[in-house]
C-alpha cells in the first residue's frame, strides 16, 4: 500500500465532490490532505472515477473555493478516499493555507509541504 506523503486533517466544513457530472454535497469532510481526502457516505462510487473536489472558502461567497480534480482511489460503503491529482497554483496555495493553520502541529505541516511543493 501506497504511504501518505501529507498529514490529513480533520476538516468540518462543507463541501461537494462532483463525480460523473452528478454534484454530491457533504456536510464535512472525513480527512484533508494536500495529497487527498475522505468522506463518510455509503453511496457507491466507481473506483478510479474522476472527480472534482469544491471547498468554498466562505458561507457567504460560495463561488470563491478551492477546486481540486482527483480520482476515487478507495469505496468501502461507508466512505470514499480521493487522491488529489490535479490543481491550480493558486488553488494548491490556498489548500496548503487551509491545512496549515487548522492543523494540531503547523510546523509538521510546514515541513512536509516544502519537502513536496506540489501534490505529488
Amino acid at each position: 500500500m501506497e504511504q501518505r506523503r501529507f498529514s490529513r486533517i480533520g476538516f468540518n466544513m462543507a463541501t461537494e465532490l462532483t463525480v460523473d457530472g452528478i454534484v454530491y454535497p457533504f456536510s464535512q469532510v472525513e480527512n484533508l490532505g494536500v495529497g487527498g481526502c475522505s468522506f463518510k457516505t455509503t453511496i457507491e462510487f466507481r473506483v478510479g472515477a474522476a472527480c472534482r473536489f469544491w471547498l468554498p472558502l466562505k458561507a457567504t461567497t460560495p463561488e470563491q473555493g478551492v477546486e481540486v480534480f482527483g480520482e476515487i482511489v478507495r469505496c468501502s460503503g461507508q466512505a470514499i478516499g480521493v487522491r488529489f491529482t490535479k490543481i491550480t497554483p493558486e488553488n494548491l496555495f490556498h489548500l496548503q493555507n487551509l491545512i496549515r493553520f487548522n492543523a494540531p502541529d503547523p510546523d509538521r505541516i510546514e515541513d512536509e509541504i516544502s519537502r513536496h511543493p506540489g501534490l505529488l
